[in-house]
């Protein structure tokens, strides 16, 4: 129950400070209207921008550059040339069965 009345009281506290803040000066609905030296502004009249239609762009491509295929040069390698087997190969024998 203490609870709730703490409550209670914290929100109407709250309200009694918020008042101040909401108040209204008394004046009713009028309260922005001008108050016997009110003139009323001339008629505003707005123009639109003028359109201009222009011609769009001229634009000019530069012509691709010729491109010239060439037979690729020849390449002429020596023949590989195998002379026979050492003699004195070393063997370590792993065999493995597969």
């Amino acid at each position: 129950m203490l609870k709730k009345l703490m409550l209670a009281t914290a929100a109407l506290g709250s309200f009694a400070l918020a008042a101040p803040a909401l108040a209204h000066d008394g004046h009713g609905r009028g309260h922005f209207r001008h108050h016997g030296n009110f003139h009323p502004h001339r008629p505003v009249v707005v123009v639109p921008p003028r359109v201009v239609h222009a011609p769009p762009p001229r634009v000019f491509y530069a012509p691709p550059a010729p491109v010239y295929y060439a037979a690729p040069p020849v390449v002429y390698r020596p023949a590989p040339v195998y002379g026979p087997a050492p003699e004195s190969s070393v063997s370590i024998r792993l065999h493995f069965p597969l």
